[in-house]
């Protein structure tokens, strides 16, 4: 398992700004699950399969503004607990660039279960894993 940081550079749009001119805290949302699926895609884990990953929990703290600017989301599977092996957790940053120094702006949690989308129930991340490569062997 990958518990390397990644990161995705992204231009933010007009279109994401609220009337203050800064980024909204939904779209902060999706820029963040955008960085999960980004993840799950550099590590060989996007592919479409039964046992899928659903967040179910996300905790953000807001540090700064991001307004119309280049962003760096960082993101980073934390260490399973051995307790834990329905879930997984995620650490994410949302980085600005303020005088050539990187700045968080946005911090986050993620817990993520996994469904498997036929029979509707909760699954292990081992499950999710071996579906991954099982996929992998068949393409």
């Amino acid at each position: 398992m990958n518990f390397e940081m990644l990161s995705l550079q992204m231009q933010v749009r007009p279109n994401d700004l609220d009337s203050f001119g800064h980024v909204n805290n939904a779209t902060v949302l999706e820029y963040l699950e955008t960085g999960r699926w980004d993840w799950l895609k550099q590590s060989n884990l996007h592919k479409k399969q039964q046992i899928f990953p659903v967040v179910a929990r996300i905790e953000v703290n807001y540090r700064k503004e991001i307004i119309q600017e280049n962003v760096v989301i960082n993101t980073r599977l934390e260490q399973a607990d051995k307790a834990s092996q329905y879930q997984a957790n995620f650490w994410q940053s949302i980085e600005i660039i303020k005088a050539g120094n990187p700045l968080v702006a946005v911090e986050a949690r993620i817990k993520i279960v996994f469904i498997d989308s036929i029979e509707r129930t909760l699954r292990t991340l081992e499950d999710f894993l071996a579906g991954a490569n099982q996929q992998e062997s068949i393409n």
